[in-house]
């Protein structure tokens, strides 16, 4: 149902985004499985109001995809992990397209401080953490990895 990477517009959440688009997003976020005629009832406004403004807030980049969230993995044995990594030279941009290819990245941020980008990666085991781990560092223009296991999750998403 969800993909890892979105093309659509960016987001001008606070543009063109009324009360009734904010309650129908806090809906969604509740329960993003909800009819859209339960969504037309509790906004009460009609069933095509309610289908028009998903299909803008989608179009507009404002929801960027719908998904779904685990009370567990799925995976039988799988580890997640934060793979920290300082890039050589700037910009840092130039790398980001490279490291989100590799098909066990969940997640890709450019961060401030000692690291320049912060992946969110599930593999296998850990076997196969490290041999990502050396896949990225054998990258060219990538200084440093640093692989930091998850060993429990407590909040993971909106509260």
């Amino acid at each position: 149902m969800s993909s890892k990477t979105s093309m659509s517009k960016p987001s001008r959440m606070n543009e063109d985004v009324d009360a009734t688009d904010r309650n129908l997003i806090e809906l969604l976020r509740k329960d993003g499985r909800q009819p859209i005629l339960a969504l037309a009832r509790a906004l009460r406004v009609s069933r095509s109001t309610v289908q028009d403004r998903l299909a803008r807030l989608v179009r507009e980049g404002i929801i960027k995809r719908f998904t779904i969230e685990l009370a567990k993995p799925v995976e039988p044995t799988s580890v997640r992990a934060f793979l920290m990594i300082r890039i050589e030279g700037r910009p840092c941009a130039r790398m980001i397209p490279s490291l989100m290819g590799f098909p066990e990245v969940e997640s890709c941020h450019h961060v401030s401080g000692p690291m320049d980008v912060l992946l969110s990666v599930r593999v296998a085991n850990l076997a196969a953490l490290n041999e990502l781990r050396e896949r990225i560092g054998a990258s060219t223009g990538i200084l440093s990895v640093t692989a930091v296991p998850v060993l429990r999750t407590h909040l993971d998403g909106p509260m």
